[in-house]
C-alpha cells in the first residue's frame, strides 16, 4: 500500500493557506492537473496520492487512517479538495476529523455515496451483454464534453487502467458502499456539473438538506462529470474565492444572498 504527498507547485511568496488535493485515482489526475496548477498561484498546493497493490485488500477506513497520519504531521489544518470518489472520502474524513481540516471543496460529489462513475460502469458491465471496451467508450462520451477524436481514444484507456489498478468501491459481483454524506462541521463548497449523468440534478436538493449557513453549492453550466478538465479556469476561480472567505468567523456569520445557492457559470 502506497500513499504519497507531493508538492504540485510552489509559488515564491509561500502563501499562508495550504491546499491538499486528495487523489485516490492517480491515473485520472491529468484531468485535475490544470485546476491544481491554477490554485497554486494563490495557495501552497500539495497532492495526496494513494495506490494499493493489486492483491491487497483496501477499505475506506484504511484510506482515512493513512490520510489522518498525513494531516496530523502537518503544522496546521489544510483545505481539502477532491473529485468524485476522492471527494467522497475527503468528506468522510472531514466529518470524522474536523480539527484537521480548514475547509472542504467537493467536485462532482453526491450525498449518495454509490454515485461514482465506476459504480455506473459496474452496473452496466453486469447488465449488458457487450464488451468492456464498448461500455467504456460509451461511458467516456457521457462523462466528458470533448468532441476531440484523440481524446475519445485516450479516455476509455484511462478509465480502464483506473478500474484495474486503483481505488474503486466493489467489483462486478460485489459492490461495496459507504454511508451517505453529510456536510461536516468545516466550511464546505460543492461544485457539480449541470449535465452530469452520474451526479444527477437532484443532488442539489439532497445537499440542501445538509449544507450549513455559509456553505456553497454551485452548478457548473453545461458541465459533465469531469467539468474541471474543460472549465479549469472557472473552477479555479470559484475555489479560490471560496477559500479566501474561509478565514475569520465563517461558520458563525449570518447567511447572505451569495451563500448556499445554485449558480450557473457561463
Amino acid at each position: 500500500m502506497l500513499c504519497s504527498f507531493k508538492i504540485i507547485e510552489m509559488v515564491q511568496h509561500m502563501p499562508q493557506d495550504k491546499v491538499l488535493w486528495i487523489d485516490l485515482q492517480p491515473t485520472l489526475h491529468c484531468l485535475n492537473k490544470r485546476v491544481a496548477q491554477l490554485l497554486s498561484r494563490s495557495f501552497a498546493v500539495q497532492r495526496w496520492s494513494f495506490q494499493h497493490d493489486l492483491d491487497e485488500s483496501c477499505s475506506v477506513t484504511t484510506v482515512l487512517d493513512l490520510l489522518r497520519q498525513t494531516l496530523v504531521a502537518s503544522s496546521e489544518p489544510m483545505h481539502l479538495v477532491g473529485h468524485g470518489i476522492s471527494g467522497t472520502v475527503a468528506c468522510l474524513f472531514a466529518e470524522k476529523y474536523p480539527s484537521l481540516v480548514k475547509s472542504l471543496t467537493l467536485l462532482s460529489v453526491d450525498t449518495l455515496s454509490v454515485n461514482h462513475w465506476s459504480s455506473h460502469y459496474l452496473d452496466l458491465r453486469s447488465q449488458l451483454p457487450t464488451s468492456r471496451q464498448a461500455i467504456l467508450s460509451h461511458l467516456s462520451s457521457l462523462l466528458f464534453s470533448s468532441n476531440n477524436a484523440r481524446t475519445g481514444e485516450i479516455l476509455p484507456c484511462l478509465l480502464a487502467k483506473c478500474l484495474d489498478t486503483e481505488f474503486i468501491q466493489g467489483s462486478i459481483v460485489n459492490q461495496q458502499t459507504t454511508k451517505n454524506l453529510h456536510a461536516p462541521e468545516v466550511p464546505t463548497f460543492v461544485l457539480n456539473g449541470e449535465f452530469d449523468f452520474v451526479v444527477d440534478s437532484n443532488a442539489h436538493d439532497r445537499w440542501s438538506e445538509t449544507l450549513k449557513s455559509g456553505d456553497r453549492y454551485v452548478c457548473m453550466k453545461k458541465g459533465r462529470h469531469f467539468f474541471q478538465f474543460d472549465q479549469a479556469q472557472q473552477v479555479a476561480d470559484l475555489i479560490i474565492a471560496f477559500i479566501q472567505m474561509v478565514p475569520g468567523e465563517w461558520i458563525n456569520r449570518e447567511l447572505n444572498a451569495n451563500d448556499f445557492t445554485s449558480l450557473a457559470w457561463s
